[in-house]
């Protein structure tokens, strides 16, 4: 019995041994990540109606609970801890009871842990902090430099596509819109020294993009299944494609010189307007661009999340694959959306005894 965490409802302590106990009910819950919490607890408030965009505490805000030597905790907080680590709704509200008690027992010194020496556990807080921060600032360096390589490699090859945004994409998705807005600002500016001054005027269709995909994203929760996750880039690719076709008739009389623009001079030949034969180019380009931009930016947000807690990546990534079960094995799927039926379905009808939905899951079967 020694190493269960103490009752929630023993004589009510400081801070640290509150945090104690949290960590003891960590390590019976399985050594639970810091990470794996905060996931757990944004996946919570979403459920009880939080905007994700809002749901996901701060991991070392979740980390500062688990610290001794604390002067101040978020009760609802610590309730909410307890909660994704196993505890009941009742065991949670006498949690958060035995913080708001705790106030009127203010810790003493810091509680110093055998072997760790006389420093303070409070360094480790700006070594957790530090390495977050760094892991953003570095994603955002790469997302610019994927945004200059396809920048780059379309200017010389001369390919009808963009291939600008992959990585403004990437940060508005993973960071927020205004992250993505960094990104496309960075990347244009750069492009001054890669194709012409035409560069900073478009600067102006990466920041629309990054708004739509960063807000698209979070707001609208348009990352939460295939099908919306494909109508987020179309979003994007129709909204980009209004502020080039503003920005090419009224700047640059139609084209700046990109290979697209054959398909601009054919609408043209065909007795279109400028406005029309513009914004009809940009609208097939963008469209082809963009969406084959969200099936590359798909894929590197599973590398990304690694390093950083991307919003719906989980949820996102496991419909893609309920669709693509679905393309590969069509007579499941059939009569049932684009979803195939569950694998224990099947098994169901295969065990003696299975009557229910048995005839119909015979005839389906291979």
């Amino acid at each position: 019995m020694t190493d269960q965490p103490r009752a929630v409802g023993a004589p009510v302590g400081s801070y640290d041994e509150i945090a104690q106990d949290l960590q003891q009910l960590r390590f019976v819950a399985g050594d639970v990540s810091y990470a794996e919490i905060v996931r757990r607890i944004a996946a919570h408030r979403e459920r009880r109606g939080v905007d994700a965009g809002n749901a996901r505490p701060a991991r070392t805000t979740v980390y500062d609970a688990f610290r001794a030597g604390r002067t101040r905790v978020n009760p609802q907080l610590v309730g909410e801890i307890a909660r994704v680590l196993g505890a009941s709704e009742i065991e949670a509200a006498q949690w958060e009871e035995r913080c708001l008690l705790a106030r009127k027992n203010p810790p003493a010194a810091p509680a110093v842990v055998p072997g760790s020496g006389p420093v303070g556990p409070r360094p480790a807080v700006v070594e957790t902090a530090a390495p977050a921060r760094g892991r953003k600032f570095m994603l955002i360096l790469a997302c610019i430099g994927l945004n200059v390589l396809g920048f780059a490699i379309v200017a010389t090859l001369g390919l009808p596509l963009y291939f600008d945004m992959v990585g403004t994409a990437i940060a508005a998705i993973a960071l927020g819109p205004w992250a993505g807005v960094a990104v496309g600002l960075s990347t244009n500016a750069i492009g001054l020294g890669i194709t012409d001054s035409s560069s900073i005027a478009f600067a102006l269709v990466n920041i629309v993009g990054a708004l739509v995909w960063g807000y698209g994203a979070r707001r609208l929760r348009l990352c939460r299944t295939f099908p919306r996750y494909l109508l987020l880039n179309v979003l994007v690719a129709l909204s980009c494609s209004v502020v080039a076709t503003a920005l090419l008739v009224l700047l640059f009389n139609g084209g700046t010189g990109h290979a697209s623009e054959t398909t601009t001079r054919n609408l043209a030949e065909m007795g279109n307007p400028l406005s029309v034969a513009v914004l009809g180019s940009n609208v097939v380009h963008s469209l082809a661009d963009k969406l084959l931009t969200g099936f590359i930016v798909l894929g590197a947000l599973g590398a990304v999340r690694r390093w950083i807690e991307v919003p719906f990546y989980d949820t996102l990534s496991a419909d893609v694959m309920l669709h693509l079960k679905a393309v590969g094995n069509p007579v499941r799927g059939a009569g049932h959306g684009s979803r195939p039926w569950p694998a224990n379905l099947v098994l169901q009808a295969s065990e003696p005894g299975a009557r229910r939905g048995g005839p119909k899951q015979v005839a389906d079967s291979p």
